[in-house]
């Protein structure tokens, strides 16, 4: 039976002239495959609905035992009007797009972690000063996988684990780990809902550091090797 679907595009490749094969995280039934159409008349139409990060709408029958699923009208759910015109918040979205993609399990289901991600395309797309949003973003990523940064009961901020998740007072025994300066505005970002997080003041060096570890971070808990690509692309529109 036909049913209204929403979802968010993760991933989309062309399979022939007119059609495409889409990732979808849906909000009801995980990330899936879909066959999306473009004909000749709404071709250009639905190349911009498929945009990384776009939340969609549309008609289908999900079938469980199916491969590829097929649709039916898709269309935009909630308009974007900043995150395509604007350089940093384009980087930023085609960096958490690459991360999910590359790391999102297939038939991964998690509607709270749907609505958070469409909640917070929608912030990023309103927010004044996105500089921030991209490690904010990336925690929050994390908590929703379950591996989330664990304070010290003691309050050290000396180290962070990166391994073990947990800050410390001591080296740790490997090379996985953040120290002074990263480690301590790591442990104050974790304090930080967005709106705070939006105000924070952090130099370039140090965002880079912190994004460079947070992406180390989740390679190790998810032990996945897999080259984030963008993450180049984003330290150049910051520098």
């Amino acid at each position: 039976m036909q049913q209204v679907v929403q979802g968010i595009i993760l991933h989309s490749i062309r399979y022939s002239d007119s059609r495409f094969i889409v990732r979808i995280f849906c909000k009801t039934h995980g990330l899936k495959p879909f066959m999306v159409s473009a004909g000749s008349k709404n071709g250009s139409g639905v190349l911009q609905i498929l945009q990384p990060m776009n939340v969609v709408e549309f008609e289908s029958s999900i079938r469980e035992n199916q491969q590829i699923q097929t649709m039916r009208n898709i269309r935009i759910a909630h308009p974007l009007h900043q995150i395509y015109v604007d350089p940093v918040k384009s980087a930023m979205v085609m960096f958490l797009n690459e991360v999910l993609y590359k790391t999102m399990a297939d038939d991964y289901v998690n509607d709270r972690f749907f609505q958070f991600l469409k909640n917070a395309v929608l912030l990023l797309d309103d927010s004044i000063d996105p500089r921030n949003f991209h490690l904010w973003c990336l925690l929050e990523i994390c908590r929703h996988y379950g591996f989330y940064p664990q304070t010290d009961p003691d309050g050290a901020t000396e180290y962070f684990d990166l391994s073990q998740s947990i800050f410390c007072r001591h080296t740790p025994t490997h090379p996985f780990f953040i120290e002074k300066e990263d480690a301590l505005h790591l442990y104050r970002i974790l304090e930080l809902e967005w709106p705070q997080m939006q105000d924070m003041q952090l130099h370039g060096t140090l965002r880079k550091n912190l994004l460079n570890a947070l992406v180390r971070y989740v390679q190790l808990h998810l032990e996945n090797q897999r080259e984030i690509k963008s993450l180049e692309i984003l330290h150049e529109v910051f520098h």
